[in-house]
């Protein structure tokens, strides 16, 4: 089976709120344009876990195994600045993806990295090798 991707961009402060928010700055229609050439989309890391707690909160926690460890990580200060800094482009509502979309984003995004305009660029792989693993909720301490 081959592995999927996912490209991770990291922002900085000014630009995360521009990213989050309805601002139309340079930087922003940029970086939606590139989202857009390859049909996906920007989701703020923080975001993103906010919206998961939220879910589970509404659904029953019990059905989510990462509750417990992203509410602790939303809740700490010093996780949440590097959080909302994040960013993950998402094929629809799908976190990971081929090889070659994975490829082209990062072709796309370089130029901004090489710019200055991002301040980190990564593409990221599903092997739980090359990944820290999220803690198990058996007896594990968070």
């Amino acid at each position: 089976m081959p592995w999927l991707y996912q490209i991770r961009i990291r922002v900085s402060k000014e630009l995360s709120e521009a990213l989050r928010t309805t601002s139309q700055s340079a930087e922003v229609i940029e970086i939606n344009a590139i989202a857009q050439k390859h049909g996906t989309r920007l989701v703020c890391t923080f975001d993103g876990f906010s919206d998961y707690c939220a879910e589970a909160e509404q659904n029953g926690t019990e059905d989510y195994p990462l509750y417990d460890w992203t509410k602790q990580t939303i809740s700490n200060p010093e996780k949440v600045q590097k959080h909302l800094r994040s960013f993950a482009f998402y094929k629809g509502d799908e976190q990971v993806y081929s090889l070659a979309l994975a490829d082209a984003l990062f072709f796309d995004l370089e130029i901004l990295l090489k710019s200055g305009k991002i301040e980190e660029l990564n593409k990221i792989d599903s092997n739980p090798k090359n990944n820290p693993q999220p803690p198990t909720t058996e007896g594990s301490a968070l």
